[in-house]
């Protein structure tokens, strides 16, 4: 047996040298950098539900007046209740313009104008017809309760010109007796039914509407009369129907009365359209 000891110093740094190796080796190699997440496309965002705008009615204009209540008027002539297409109207706001005094001296009777010569004022008066008392209109309500009524009666409910008809020749006269003027048709109105609890001081009663002005040009007003733009809204009666009628004579037609309540009166150049003055309700 013999000891080789010369051997174990070179094995010493044969593994040094190794070491060292292995170091350099791993310093000079880069880590791979980590592959890059792919972003997983998520669900689009819900589309924000946009309600519909709601369009405001316009207020409802003579047609559409004049519409309901022929409707309503062929259903009474024929036995039949109120028509269920008039119940949308109730709650709709309404204008309407009525002409009166008329050049036939018949037409708008309800209303006047003059002129003061020696002043050139001008005067115009007009007032709401007043039916409490009147059976005709505690027959329409059928059932609402009311101690007042008051409104306009609409002329001529078959046409719907707002205006006053043209001037006609007066009507001819029996052999010895003086020409008259028919009374006008009377079968459609716009009326205020007044509840007995209700404030009183919406009630027009006997006061007048009136205006005065003076004419700039000391004369006659450059106009072809007046007319009363009425606003409000159908109110309705107990059973929810805009319009009721009356059958009183199978040969006549229907009385009608829209329930309605007035906002505004204004009176109105009829030429021009120009607006004189209001009065709230």
């Amino acid at each position: 047996m013999f000891e080789v000891r010369g051997e174990l110093p070179l094995l010493r740094h044969v593994v040094a040298g190794l070491a060292v190796m292995a170091l350099v080796a791993g310093c000079g190699k880069r880590p791979e950098p980590a592959p890059a997440e792919t972003a997983t496309p998520g669900p689009a965002p819900a589309a924000v539900a946009t309600a519909p705008a709601v369009k405001a009615l316009s207020p409802l204009q003579r047609p559409e007046l004049l519409a309901a209540a022929a409707a309503a008027a062929n259903a009474a002539a024929a036995g039949q209740a109120p028509p269920r297409s008039n119940l949308d109207l109730t709650d709709r706001t309404f204008e309407i313009r009525l002409p009166f005094a008329c050049n036939d001296g018949v037409l708008g009777a309800w209303g006047t104008w003059s002129v003061e010569p020696a002043t050139s004022a001008l005067h115009v008066s007009f007032h709401r017809q007043r039916w409490g008392d009147d059976p005709v209109f505690r027959a329409l309500a059928l059932g609402t309760a009311f101690d007042a009524a008051e409104g306009f009666w609409i002329e001529r409910p078959w046409t719907s010109a707002e205006q006053c008809p043209a001037a006609l020749p007066p009507p001819a006269a029996a052999p010895g007796q003086p020409a008259t003027a028919p009374s006008p048709v009377h079968v459609l109105a716009l009326v205020q039914y007044f509840a007995p609890d209700g404030p009183r001081t919406l009630r027009r009663g006997n006061r007048p509407y009136a205006y005065a002005a003076k004419l700039a040009d000391g004369g006659q007003p450059e106009v072809a009369g007046f007319r009363v733009k009425l606003v409000g809204r159908i109110s309705g009666f107990a059973d929810g129907q805009p319009v009721h009628c009356l059958v009183q004579q199978a040969s006549q037609p229907p009385v009608c009365a829209m329930a309605v309540a007035f906002t505004k009166v204004v009176l109105e150049n009829a030429a021009t359209g120009e607006s004189l003055t209001e009065w709230g309700g």
